[in-house]
C-alpha cells in the first residue's frame, strides 16, 4: 500500500541489492553508483528523532573515499511544502551535528536521467577475455573520438560495443551525460575506474 513504486537496485558500490523506496531514489542511488569517490551506499540510513518528536527516515546515504558522509532525501521541487522544508533543515541541523553533511535531489533532467538508466544496463564487467579490446579503446580515445567511431571497432561480435558501454558507465571512458547520447557523441578516455 506503499504511495511510491518501490525498487530494488543491483549496487556495484556495495556488491548487494538496495531497496529503494521510489523511482526518484532510484534515479539517485544511480548516479551514486556512478560516482567513482562513492566507496559506500545505504537506503534508510536512520530514523532520526527530532526534539518535538517527529522522526525523518532519510531515503539514502553515501561514505565518499575521503571520509565524508552525505544524507539525501529525493523530493521533486514542486513536491517540496513547509513541512518537508521544515523536516529538511532539522534533518540537516541533526547531520552537522555529527559533521556529515545532508543534500537534496531532484530529479535530473531527460538526457541525463535516460543516458544513466542506459548506462546501468552496462553496470556488470564482460565475463568474457576482454583485454585486447579494453586496450584498443582506451588507445583509440586518447585522441578525440566519438562514440560511432568506437563501434565500427567492433568484430560483429558486439563485444567491443558492450565493453564500451561498461567502460562509459564505470567512467574510465567519458562522455557528456548532459547532452543525448548519439554516433557522433565524443568521448575521452579518463582512466583508472571504479
Amino acid at each position: 500500500m506503499s504511495r511510491h513504486a518501490p525498487v530494488q537496485m543491483s549496487c556495484q558500490t556495495t556488491g548487494s541489492t538496495l531497496i529503494l523506496e521510489s523511482g526518484l531514489e532510484y534515479e539517485l542511488a544511480r548516479e551514486l553508483d556512478r560516482d567513482r569517490s562513492v566507496v559506500w551506499i545505504v537506503a534508510q540510513p536512520a530514523m532520526i528523532t527530532f526534539a518535538d518528536g517527529s522522526r525523518h527516515v532519510p531515503d539514502l546515504a553515501c561514505e565518499h573515499a575521503d571520509g565524508r558522509v552525505v544524507v539525501w532525501d529525493a523530493r521533486p521541487t514542486e513536491r517540496r511544502d513547509e513541512k518537508f522544508l521544515r523536516t529538511a533543515k532539522l534533518t540537516e541541523q541533526a547531520c552537522a551535528e555529527v559533521s556529515w553533511e545532508y543534500a537534496l535531489y531532484d530529479t535530473a533532467h531527460d538526457a541525463r536521467r535516460l543516458n544513466v538508466l542506459w548506462l546501468a544496463s552496462f553496470r556488470h564487467e564482460p565475463q568474457w577475455p576482454h583485454h585486447a579490446a579494453h586496450m584498443q579503446l582506451a588507445t583509440t580515445c586518447a585522441n578525440d573520438v566519438t562514440v560511432g567511431e568506437l563501434m565500427e571497432l567492433d568484430d560483429g561480435d558486439g563485444h567491443t560495443i558492450a565493453l564500451m558501454w561498461h567502460l562509459l558507465w564505470t567512467g574510465e571512458l567519458v562522455v557528456d551525460l548532459d547532452e543525448r547520447i548519439t554516433a557522433g557523441t565524443v568521448v575521452r578516455y579518463r582512466g583508472d575506474a571504479r
